[in-house]
């Protein structure tokens, strides 16, 4: 995949020295267009390799999997209903990255849905495994 970006922007780098001589504004118009087009393509493919990153990487995958979740409940109005979900990740998970995740969403979760007390607990929970673990 970063071959065939490295080779997208080399030929955008070839085609701007190609159009260094004078072009007509029809030219220079076809020239941005496509300089364009090939910067959608490279982003598109950035896009790509950072979702592979996410994909292959089981703690950012859960990560991710947990953001989507409280992002569909929030978008069907049920954002508490993510609560349920993110206690149930507190509980299965030992690893100390997905757990500092899934406090900060509940946090954020319980706070957004008037539950500023229990946020604040469930926040100093996750700071206490925090300070032990350093320890």
């Amino acid at each position: 995949m970063s071959t065939l970006r490295s080779l997208m922007i080399g030929v955008t780098a070839s085609m701007c020295l190609v159009a260094v001589p004078v072009a007509s504004a029809q030219e220079q118009e076809d020239l941005e267009l496509m300089q364009t087009f090939l910067a959608i393509m490279t982003d598109y493919f950035e896009i790509i390799e950072s979702t592979h990153a996410v994909s292959s990487d089981p703690e950012k995958a859960a990560i991710m999997q947990m953001q989507k979740i409280q992002e569909v409940y929030e978008q069907r109005g049920e954002k508490a209903r993510s609560v349920d979900v993110l206690k149930r990740v507190l509980e299965d998970s030992n690893n100390p990255t997905i757990r500092n995740a899934a406090y900060m969403l509940l946090g954020d979760t319980l706070k957004d849905t008037g539950r500023a007390d229990e946020a604040l607990q469930t926040l100093r929970q996750g700071l206490a495994e925090n300070i032990e673990a350093a320890q």
